[in-house]
């Protein structure tokens, strides 16, 4: 059916795939474009907080030191998120003229309060220059980077290139990255990112309410890939392990039996019973 496609062939498929789910395609050549972009839509979306006043050279350099910094990937992943009482993703700086100002990173409550975007071949030169094939963006944070191989290929081989980007180029704002998906097309995973060592027996298939498998890249990326399944992912479905400082995301399952029981429970609010749920 598929013949040989090609990766650049379930590229172009998966970037038209974004735009028919309403996320603006963007061009970002390489990491300063990047920033700069970020940069734009982190004043647009606080001006009122800067006073109508775009950030300096030197407000934006303590903004993404506040961000990244020397800090780990679990606690960037935490911040991004705020808190069980306040999910808001927030950070707060000192402008040069000595004021504090907040700035909103993520929405969490509210999905439609976020910039979806995607973009491709984004270049970050490392150890080696690498290209990144394909990268969602929420408020012009990298996100979830997609890495693809042809039909024909061991789609295995995309989480080998997600480990040697991890290690040689993966820096800066791309240590915002939550999650990676690999696919050849035919078969498609999910995981989350995390400090050290990434782990193959972590990747999960992504599957509907009735538990089928979605293992085409196309199939998986209309469902998992709409905007309010993406920031139901990014904001209610990821586990914290405190102890061990490490992300986790939920698999499809208990994704969906967790929304079947909040269902139930708003909408029979008087109405007694227990909750047997058991994942193994």
């Amino acid at each position: 059916m598929y013949g040989q496609e090609s990766e650049q062939q379930l590229e172009e498929k998966l970037m038209s795939r974004f735009n028919g789910l309403g996320y603006r395609t963007i061009s970002l050549p390489d990491e300063t474009s990047l920033l700069a972009h970020f940069r734009e839509l982190l004043t647009q979306q606080n001006i009122e907080n800067l006073h109508h006043e775009p950030l300096t050279d030197g407000e934006f350099k303590r903004v993404l030191n506040e961000l990244v910094g020397a800090k780990s990937h679990y606690q960037i992943a935490r911040q991004l998120r705020g808190s069980d009482m306040n999910p808001m993703g927030k950070i707060s700086i000192q402008r040069d003229n000595d004021e504090t100002v907040y700035l909103t990173i993520f929405d969490g409550l509210d999905a439609t309060n976020n910039i979806y975007e995607v973009a491709h071949q984004i270049t970050v030169a490392g150890t080696h220059e690498n290209r990144y094939d394909v990268t969602v963006l929420i408020n012009g944070l990298p996100i979830v980077q997609v890495e693809l191989k042809r039909r024909d290929v061991d789609f295995r081989q995309a989480f080998n290139q997600v480990i040697r980007y991890k290690s040689e180029s993966m820096r800066g704002l791309f240590r915002f990255v939550q999650l990676f998906v690999i696919s050849n097309g035919g078969e498609t995973r999910y995981f989350a990112n995390g400090d050290g060592d990434l782990n193959a027996n972590f990747m999960f298939y992504w599957t509907d309410k009735e538990n089928n498998w979605l293992n085409d890249l196309d199939a998986f990326s209309a469902s998992f890939f709409t905007k309010e399944r993406l920031h139901s992912l990014i904001a209610k479905y990821t586990i914290f392990d405190s102890a061990k400082e490490r992300m986790m995301i939920m698999r499809p399952y208990q994704i969906y039996a967790v929304e079947a029981i909040m269902h139930q429970a708003l909408n029979n609010p008087h109405k007694n019973g227990y909750i047997w749920h058991t994942t193994g």
